[in-house]
């Protein structure tokens, strides 16, 4: 790479990537059961079903996930379609990795899968904001209108005064409109 080059890039990165097929994969709306020791009760990622998650991974119990351990439960909940290649789980591993010991502790795995959260958040607020608005990652603002057109490609018919209530209750600043946090906060 060349020292003007940037190592990130528009794609999404691999932590953001397999924390997002992760919450796929064990998500409970899915149609098919994982063998999670623990059924995972609800659609939220709090500590408990971090923590679940995590010691299903964690196949020799020792508290940290290896590389092989990540790339051995990604295949055996996702299929052969997920499968990871040694790099990969390297790579996935490695970016996550605080303590430098090559593989993944239940803080560096809570750490990575908030970052996928977030990432996600992000790009579902730009899905509700009003097009013109949304100019680089951090602007943009969701209208009533544009609400009104996500909730209808959704599937829920609604009105635009019907809208402007949702955002009224989550509109901290009073504008009328919800920023990134107001959404942030009205997801949460």
């Amino acid at each position: 790479m060349n020292s003007g080059e940037s190592s990130s890039s528009a794609t999404t990165s691999p932590v953001t990537s397999f924390s997002r097929f992760f919450r796929q994969v064990v998500s409970p709306a899915r149609k098919s059961p994982t063998s999670f020791s623990a059924p995972l009760a609800c659609g939220t990622w709090d500590d408990n079903i971090h923590e679940q998650v995590f010691n299903y991974f964690d196949e020799n119990g020792d508290g940290k996930i290896s590389a092989e351990e990540l790339k051995n439960k990604l295949r055996e909940v996702g299929g052969e379609e997920h499968r990871l290649s040694d790099e990969e789980a390297e790579i996935a591993v490695r970016s996550s990795d605080a303590d430098g010991d090559g593989m993944l502790g239940l803080d560096d795995f809570k750490k990575m899968m908030k970052e996928g959260e977030e990432e996600e958040l992000r790009e579902a607020f730009v899905m509700y904001c009003r097009k013109s608005t949304y100019r680089d990652r951090e602007g943009g603002v969701i209208t009533a209108k544009s609400l009104k057109r996500m909730m209808k490609r959704l599937g829920q018919s609604t009105t635009v005064n019907d809208c402007k209530t949702m955002i009224g209750r989550f509109d901290v600043n009073g504008d009328g409109v919800l920023d990134f946090e107001e959404f942030r906060t009205m997801m949460s």
